[in-house]
């Protein structure tokens, strides 16, 4: 699994003028640097004209950390298309 840094590095690479598919699918420990770095990636792809999706909903351990970082508490339907494809919490 690479370092939070290296998937930054990674991710700066990419052009954000068209369509990101993130496979988030292997996190079994995620932080919060990586919400943090897929919403900065969201917002910067947006600003530039692009757009960034998870290639499949979020998983049980990136759906508990949303949770815990109370991020599901004031989700608009744009943000539940992006992390759950517009399935809704329960």
């Amino acid at each position: 699994m690479p370092s939070i840094a290296t998937m930054a590095e990674t991710l700066c690479a990419l052009p954000l003028d068209g369509e990101i598919v993130l496979d988030v699918s292997a996190l079994a420990a995620p932080d919060l640097s990586v919400v943090q770095l897929i919403h900065s990636l969201r917002s910067e792809a947006t600003a530039q004209g692009g757009d960034v999706r998870l290639s499949a909903p979020a998983g049980e351990a990136l759906t508990a950390l949303l949770h815990r970082g109370g991020f599901t508490d004031a989700m608009t339907p744009d943000d539940n298309a992006f992390w759950f494809h517009g399935v809704p919490l329960q």
